[in-house]
């Protein structure tokens, strides 16, 4: 709100939030709600009616952005399978910008054997921004990139000036840079790709396990990334309030056990390093199950009434 004078116009749509999407007609199960949910891809119709109802007023959308496969902040919200695939198609139609986040999805995050979400489901961004898996969280870069056709309207005449006049102090930055190439080749090499395969296998075979618990509600994991949302009743996706802070007080929970994450709200984030052992995973989800259990211990109400 305070600096809301200083942007420019957005409209925003539905994301595919499959386990509380309001088209879903599921009933809930102890299984990601992705792979059971009875819809018409609404979500998607959300989309199209958007460009539709912008360029009715006279003011059509230029760009929309989009987190591939899985939407992070907002609580790590799996898409299911065909989404990213049938937006873009929307977004080519109307002659607009498709614009990928995949600061989080990038680099093998997200899952699929390439380094980058988007193109799990062949959609290939004209904007692309990249940074943390880019140094491997080693040292601060990011990065914007763009197709030729975009990068070539900066090109001219020096008398027409038309350069992109934008940097900062720290572009290119020499160290950063080398520890980007370096990593780069690490996510290349044929080990690291089977090392996050397994990863990705070990992470599913390990959140299989929490579907006993009864303070679990829906898990929603994409590639090597995960977000368990925690209910008052899975039964009717009853959530809790969000005052009584219970993501909070389960990672305080889990870091008693050795293990620092943090939650969105009533949803617990797993982001297991690339590093991570069969084992180390284990203790990860050992520790979020323990830390459920102790809240159920310290009298957390359950059930929908």
């Amino acid at each position: 709100k305070t600096y809301g004078g200083l942007l420019f116009r957005s409209r925003k749509v539905m994301a595919p939030y499959c386990y509380r999407c309001p088209f879903n007609r599921a009933r809930p199960q102890r299984a990601e709600a992705v792979s059971y949910r009875q819809c018409h891809w609404e979500c998607v119709g959300k989309v199209e009616q958007a460009f539709e109802t912008a360029e009715a007023a006279g003011r059509p959308i230029t760009g929309m952005v989009v987190e591939p496969v899985i939407q992070g902040v907002a609580g790590m919200l799996a898409q299911p399978k065909g989404w990213l695939r049938r937006v873009a198609e929307i977004v080519r139609g109307r002659r607009a910008h498709l614009i990928a986040d995949e600061v989080m999805t990038g680099f093998g995050r997200a899952g699929g054997s390439g380094l980058f979400a988007s193109h799990q489901e062949d959609a290939q961004p004209d904007f692309l921004a990249v940074a943390k898996g880019l140094t491997g969280g080693y040292l601060p870069m990011a990065a914007t990139l763009t197709t030729r056709a975009v990068f070539d309207l900066f090109q001219g005449d020096y008398a027409e000036f038309k350069t992109f006049f934008h940097g900062h102090s720290f572009t290119a930055n020499q160290l950063g840079a080398a520890a980007a190439n370096a990593n780069l080749e690490l996510l290349r090499a044929p080990e690291s790709r089977q090392g996050r395969r397994d990863l990705e296998r070990a992470l599913r075979q390990s959140l299989a396990r929490l579907w006993d618990n009864p303070l679990v509600g829906g898990i929603r994991q994409a590639g090597r990334g995960a977000g368990v949302e925690l209910t008052r009743d899975w039964r009717t996706r009853a959530p809790f309030p969000i005052e009584q802070q219970i993501g909070v007080r389960v990672c305080r929970h889990m870091a008693k056990r050795g293990v620092l994450t943090r939650p969105i709200g009533n949803v617990i984030v797993i982001m297991p390093p690339y590093c991570c052992s069969p084992k180390q995973i284990d203790a990860i989800i050992d520790a979020l199950s323990q830390a459920c259990d102790a809240l159920l211990r310290d009298g957390v109400a359950t059930g929908s009434a």
